[in-house]
Formats: C-alpha cells, structure tokens, sequence
C-alpha cells in the first residue's frame, strides 16, 4: 500500500543525502512538492501517481546537487530551479473529460489483465468517447477505432490472469505524455487539459505504443497534430 507522507519523508532524506542541507530550502522544497501532489490530485491521479508525477517536476536530487553546487545563495538557486523546472508556471487542471478518458485507461488495462496504465490504454481510453475531437480527427485520417484496438493487440496482447491491484501505476512514458499535454494546453492558452491535449501528448511522447500503433495504421504524426489542432480552433467552445 502506498504511504504518501513516508513518500514524502524518503524524498526528503534523499535530498539532504544528496547535499541539500539547509532547513529552510528544504521546507520550502516540500512545500513546492506537497502543493504540486494536491494540484495532481485534484486533477484526478492517485496519490503514487502524482507524487511521482511531482518529484518528477521538482526534481530528483542529483539534479538539485548539481545545481547547489553552483552557488551558495540558496534563495537565488530555489528561484533559478523555481524556473528551470516549471515552478513558476501555472499548474493545468484536468477537465472532466480527461478524467473520464484516464478512467477508461485504466479499465482497458485491467481488461488486459495489464498491472500498469500505458499509453495503449491511454489512446484506448481517447477513443472511446466517439463524439470526441480525437476519434473524429481518426476517422478524418482514414483509422477506425476497431483497427486501433486490433493494431494495439498486436502490439501488447493480453496478459495472464492475474491480481490486479486497486491502483494502476502510469508507466514513464505515459506521465511524460501528460506532461507534455500540459504544455500544450499552456501553449495554447487553455485553461484546462482536454482529451485531444493528452493526444498531442502522447504522439510527441515519440516512441509508446500508442505512437507506434498509429503510425502503423499510416498515420503520419504531423498530419494528425496539424488535423486535430485545426479542429479545436474550429471548436473553440471544446477547448
């Protein structure tokens, strides 16, 4: 069972292990890192998920060695890694759709009998909803959500019968597409991720099944972005 708050505590040791002594630059780590797990939480990730999705943005610690290294203001290196690592930025919530959408994935991956959430489950879980700008944008392109589903079997397949814990861990690929949806939503001046942001996420991810599905079926990854983009500016009210 994961514990957030021990998380938290073996995160903190493993900063001061890693040379980040002073008391008040790590209380204000935390506070950064506590903050950023609520804002992911809301968003609708378990609580191991946006932790790790949080450390991952924060920063590991020989990340954060290298950089105290540097210098010995500690105010003005929290501030330079404040905005080195995105801090500074506003955090994007998850819209309802979203959350539905990952809420599929993670029922797609149980019915592979699959212990993690990849992004296979993720484009699955895109799909399902056939009024959504993702599967109109496929259809556009010539790709039925049957062949996707057939294509990602091909790919993955099903597991053996297993238990299946409560809750399913994204894999790295699949929180660096979330990141990346984020982004985009950020770019585009969107108040909140939609489902076609976390496909722009996933097809800049670059290397998931997902991608490798698509690009299968003859999608051409610059094509669907450029499609799908067009579309929300045409649904602005979507968005």
């Amino acid at each position: 069972m994961f514990n957030l708050e021990q998380s938290i505590t073996e995160w903190r040791q493993q900063m001061q292990s890693a040379g980040i002594k002073s008391p008040a630059t790590l209380e204000e780590l935390e506070s950064h890192l506590r903050e950023e797990i609520e804002l992911q939480m809301r968003a609708g990730l378990s609580a191991q998920s946006a932790f790790d999705t949080s450390v991952a943005q924060i920063g590991r610690p020989a990340l954060l060695k290298d950089e105290f290294a540097k210098t010995g203001e500690a105010r003005w290196l929290l501030e330079r890694l404040k905005t080195l690592l995105g801090l500074n930025k506003i955090v994007v919530p998850f819209a309802a759709t979203a959350r539905q959408s990952l809420g599929v994935a993670a029922h797609e991956a149980r019915g592979f009998h699959h212990n993690f959430i990849g992004t296979e489950h993720v484009l699955l879980g895109l799909i399902k909803f056939e009024s959504g700008m993702v599967t109109k944008v496929l259809r556009r392109l010539k790709v039925e959500d049957r062949a996707v589903r057939v294509e990602i079997e091909k790919w993955v397949g099903k597991g053996s019968v297993h238990e299946i814990p409560a809750i399913l861990p994204y894999t790295p690929r699949v929180k660096n597409a979330l990141r990346l949806a984020a982004r985009e939503a950020r770019a585009l001046n969107h108040s909140r991720i939609n489902p076609e942001h976390i496909f722009l996420g996933l097809i800049l991810e670059g290397d998931g099944v997902a991608w490798r599905a698509l690009t299968h079926l003859g999608i051409q990854i610059e094509n669907a972005r450029r499609e799908l983009l067009a579309e929300m500016r045409e649904n602005p009210a979507a968005t």
